[in-house]
């Protein structure tokens, strides 16, 4: 009987353990290693006498570009490495917000890039500009978007604090090949190419944009220029734009069709206004003052050196321009 008894037991624990063992588990996530990355803190700035907080959001950037978002003026956004606006997004930013630059050489520059078929709407106005600056730069908006730090810490001859901004379209180029990575970015990186057949292609519009102490090294004599465009195309509204201080060229066009309205350069390291790749675009109102540091007010090529006679020729137009330089 005893012997009947421990059966019975040895079988129901043993059916326990089986139903048991057969029970589904919650299935493991995976960690999300692609998405990016918006860190929001708080930091502490005192400005003339008085101490504020202010809204500090880092933009890690892990391969799924900055999503359709607005950013806005009463939050300050740091750069961490490259952010790109992937192909079908959109990056709004509001008139008066500042983007700094997070400090970094090589791969680890600091720089904000819109793709082929991205979109970035960074309208700002006379008194409210959009501001693309150094980390290292004290200018900052309250938590109410309030100018309550107005910066001037840093001198117009520091460049090369961060990287810059990049614009790639689906327009035309005159190289030998349909589609070229832009400079700064790794020929490996997808997202850093430009050229196309599409001179009307838009890639937003930046309006009231000042960009400031940017041009970081990349390699061997090879800088970020303040604002770069890539095939860029005429659908893109580029007007009111200030680039000062940046270690490279002030602005430069690789082919394209774009055209601009009051650009003005100061203190680049390099030239003021670079146009090459077959660029064709109407431009008017540039103004550019270069220290004795800078190179050329202008400097206007072609084609690349191994396509001298590639189609299209550069034809682009330059109306009321006046380049000071010492």
């Amino acid at each position: 009987m005893k012997s009947f008894k421990f059966l019975t037991l040895l079988l129901a624990v043993s059916a326990s353990i089986f139903f048991y063992s057969c029970e589904e588990k919650d299935p493991v996530e995976e960690p999300d290693t692609t998405s990016t990355l918006y860190e929001e803190s708080t930091k502490s700035y005192t400005c003339s006498g008085e101490t504020k907080d202010y809204t500090i959001i880092t933009v890690t950037d892990r391969g799924l570009g900055t999503g359709n978002v607005t950013w806005s003026k009463n939050k300050t956004y740091i750069l961490n490495g490259k952010v790109f606006v992937n192909s079908g997004q959109t990056l709004t930013i509001e008139a008066g917000t500042i983007v700094k630059g997070a400090a970094g050489t090589g791969e680890k520059a600091a720089a904000l890039i819109v793709a082929r078929g991205g979109k970035i709407i960074a309208n700002g106005t006379a008194t409210d500009p959009i501001i693309f600056t150094s980390e290292v730069d004290d200018i900052a908006r309250d938590k109410t978007g309030t100018l309550t730090c107005k910066g001037g810490n840093l001198a117009t001859n520091f460049r090369g604090l961060w990287g810059g901004l990049i614009l790639l379209g689906k327009s035309t180029i005159n190289s030998s090949e349909k589609e070229l990575a832009i400079e700064g970015i790794p020929t490996t990186e997808t997202r850093g190419l430009y050229g196309g057949t599409d001179v009307a292609d838009n890639s937003g519009s930046l309006k009231y944009v000042s960009i400031r102490f940017g041009g970081a090294v990349i390699g061997a004599n090879n800088e970020i220029n303040g604002l770069t465009m890539g095939a860029v195309g005429n659908g893109t509204t580029i007007e009111y734009i200030e680039v000062i201080a940046n270690k490279d060229d002030g602005v430069e066009f690789f082919g394209g069709t774009v055209n601009t309205k009051y650009v003005v350069i100061a203190n680049c390291g390099d030239d003021s206004f670079d146009c090459d790749e077959g660029y064709n675009g109407k431009n008017q109102f540039w103004l550019t003052f270069q220290d004795e540091e800078g190179d050329n007010g202008g400097e206007h090529d072609g084609g690349p050196a191994d396509c001298l006679l590639c189609q299209p020729y550069s034809n682009f137009q330059v109306y009321n321009a006046f380049y000071k330089l010492c």
